[in-house]
């Protein structure tokens, strides 16, 4: 600690500046991770894990894949959830404070055919505690199909849930349409708050708190079956793949932390008027079309597609020329396409099925994409029981030492940049300590000869003398036997002053050994304050 509070002290001097690579185009690959899952559903990391978490929809088991093949069960439902159909186990989501606090949660059916929202906690690396169970919601299902499951986590800290319209078809009870049920909408609730629900809260920002006849959860409505959404993890925009009916796929866009649009379900499928009417008289029909919003792209049940399976816009390391590309595909046929968003409007749609097929093995059906810590994308294979990973099929770019969820956040809803440090196990033991700056990255400081690409000014001193202070929180610990660990800095809901929409501050962390030197400096990873 002796070297790092020579900072303060002005013994520092100015890097230059960094240059920056050209980035070449990359094609992409596939490569079988793992197999022999018990009908596979979903993948993803946990904050502080290099391992994933795999779900088998109907042994509702959670399997942890490290080292391409299972190295334990953490988790198994199996005699609480219901095992047909589109039933079981269906959604996982760990709190973005896993690493500190164990906790994460399940959506599964249960025997009775109920949606359950469970959290639960960690007793050791390897294993859940079965009886940390606490069950948050309890809805009941008419249906055995478009039980939806997804759950994820936002940029503003809260827990976003699925839900489908209940079952049938053409939605035959208008649950999209009914504010007071919680079937067909997104809902969003506040996991770390008890109020008057008993088991969490509801955010003060949700669209249609204090609405008579809306249920408070509710962030949107609308919706036919969110199998799978997830958010941008650079501009916290949530991209929902929303299952069609009979004829048309949708993908939709929303903006970070805003809500309250209604998606059109039962009254429209994709662009198209489903020809059912609203149901209720409050409801406008397709011949007024006002307050719906549309999705930004759709495609047909041509060629043998059915079911839309969403996925995640790339925002890995190891394939730069593919940044900001969404990827989805169709369950029916296994094929993945992607699009590019300009801001606007869906561009580049491309079929990519053929540049990911896996060499020696088939890629059939898409349940679910996956993305671990650092971004990277992965696809999900039932038939086979399989994992694929999606690859450049040259070099490998190196994993960043340091990588953010989030680069966006909010000043009106608030929201959590959580920092995955990654230096290697040579760093293993040694401290470590996030530091930031609010005037950029160049010329930098240069600290016991390593470059640490943060300018000296007063965000940089607050960061320096106030570790693990809000907002700022695990910026200074001990970096595990692999050499990772996590941290975070929180931007509070309606606190800071609109004049700070615009801001960029950059966050790095140096690594120090026992002898106090510091033998290792990160990249730097930005957050911009949007509105």
């Amino acid at each position: 600690m002796q070297r790092l509070s020579l900072l303060t002290a002005g013994a520092l001097a100015l890097i230059g500046t960094q240059l920056a690579q050209d980035v070449q185009a990359q094609a992409i690959d596939t490569v079988r991770i793992v197999g022999g899952l018990a009908a596979p559903l979903y993948v993803t990391g946990a904050p502080g894990e290099s391992r994933l978490f795999a779900l088998e929809q109907n042994t509702a088991r959670i399997q942890i894949i490290d080292g391409g093949a299972v190295a334990a069960t953490f988790l198994d439902v199996g005699a609480l959830a219901s095992q047909n159909g589109e039933r079981g186990l269906l959604g996982l989501a760990f709190h973005p404070e896993y690493a500190t606090n164990g906790y994460f949660f399940i959506n599964y059916t249960d025997n009775a055919g109920a949606t359950v929202v469970v959290r639960y906690k960690r007793l050791n690396a390897n294993q859940a505690d079965p009886a940390s169970a606490t069950v948050l919601l309890t809805i009941a299902q008419p249906f055995s199909n478009h039980n939806g499951g997804c759950l994820q986590f936002g940029p503003d800290g809260y827990l976003y849930i699925g839900m489908g319209d209940g079952g049938s078809a053409n939605d035959p009870s208008c649950f999209a349409q009914n504010n007071n049920s919680l079937l067909g909408k997104m809902l969003r609730i506040d996991v770390n708050t008890i109020d008057t629900t008993g088991t969490y809260g509801i955010p003060s920002t949700n669209p249609f708190v204090g609405v008579p006849g809306f249920r408070p959860e509710i962030f949107m409505t609308g919706l036919r079956n969110p199998w799978r959404f997830s958010f941008d993890r650079k501009t916290g925009e949530m991209w929902i793949g929303d299952v069609g009916q009979f004829n048309w796929e949708e993908i939709d866009l929303l903006p970070n932390g805003i809500g309250g649009q209604n998606l059109g379900w039962r009254i429209f499928e994709g662009n198209n008027c489903n020809g059912q009417g609203s149901c209720l008289p409050s409801v406008p029909g397709c011949t007024t079309p006002g307050g719906y919003t549309f999705p930004v792209f759709v495609y047909s049940h041509a060629n043998g597609n059915c079911s839309v399976t969403g996925g995640y816009r790339y925002r890995g390391s190891a394939i730069p020329a593919i940044d900001g590309l969404y990827f989805f595909g169709d369950f029916c046929t296994g094929r993945t396409w992607t699009i590019q968003w300009n801001g606007t409007t869906a561009t580049n749609f491309t079929n990519q099925t053929t540049n990911l097929a896996p060499a020696g093995f088939t890629l059939n059906n898409i349940t679910s994409y996956g993305q671990d810590n650092e971004g990277e994308l992965y696809i999900v294979d039932p038939t086979g029981g399989e994992i694929f990973k999606i690859v450049p099929t040259g070099p490998a770019a190196p994993a960043p030492s340091l990588s953010a969820i989030w680069e966006n956040l909010s000043i009106s809803q608030g929201g959590t940049q959580y920092l995955e440090l990654n230096a290697g196990a040579a760093q293993a033991g040694n401290l470590y300590f996030v530091l930031g700056s609010a005037s950029g990255t160049a010329p930098g400081l240069t600290v016991d000869g390593q470059n640490l690409p943060l300018n000296f000014d007063s965000y940089f001193s607050l960061s320096l003398s106030a570790p693990n202070v809000t907002p700022f929180a695990n910026t200074l610990g001990v970096l595990n036997p692999q050499g990772r660990a996590s941290a975070r800095v929180r931007v509070p809901a309606g606190v800071l002053a609109p004049t700070t929409v615009g801001l960029t501050f950059h966050h790095a962390y140096a690594s120090i050994n026992l002898a106090g030197t510091v033998v290792f400096t990160s990249n730097a990873v930005p957050l911009t304050l949007v509105p």
